[in-house]
């Protein structure tokens, strides 16, 4: 009950203040000018609801529609792309780090191959070293036995 009077006094309030302000408008306005102003809104209040068929209410749902589901497809664009290009850079991630372990593996197998290499260049060398000296050891023998064999059993 209480609740019914509140509301009953607000809406008395309100109507009271639009008398108040309808009366003070009617004297410094005067009544042709509230007159025109009440025809014009009339008018255009009229305009409208003439207007208002079935067909532009179709339209303006058509073009709510329209714009509606393009802000859903921009929303769906959006977040496609991004997920796109997650996934993109994800891919170019785990790709760039396998080529990575692959140059890692393949350096090492490179830097193995190279000491094996020096390795055996170094034993080559040790082989040629000593042949060297064993080719000199020789020749010196020959040139020995050349001189026995000139100094001993050709002497007739």
């Amino acid at each position: 009950l209480l609740s019914k009077i509140a509301i009953a006094s607000i809406s008395s309030q309100g109507t009271m203040g639009a008398l108040l302000v309808g009366g003070l408008l009617f004297k410094t306005v005067g009544w042709r000018v509230l007159a025109v102003s009440g025809a014009i809104y009339g008018a255009v209040y009229g305009y409208e609801r003439l207007t208002w068929t079935n067909q532009a209410k179709m339209r303006t749902f058509k073009k709510q529609y329209v714009e509606h589901a393009a802000r859903k497809l921009r929303l769906i664009v959006d977040m496609t792309s991004a997920n796109c290009s997650h996934q993109v850079q994800q891919e170019l991630s785990s790709t760039f780090a396998r080529l990575c372990h692959m140059v890692d593996e393949t350096t090492a197998d490179m830097k193995d191959e190279l000491k094996q290499v020096d390795k055996q260049i170094k034993d080559l060398e040790e082989v040629a070293g000593r042949s060297k000296v064993l080719r000199n050891e020789a020749s010196f023998l020959a040139n020995k036995l050349d001189m026995f064999k000139n100094t001993y059993l050709n002497a007739d």
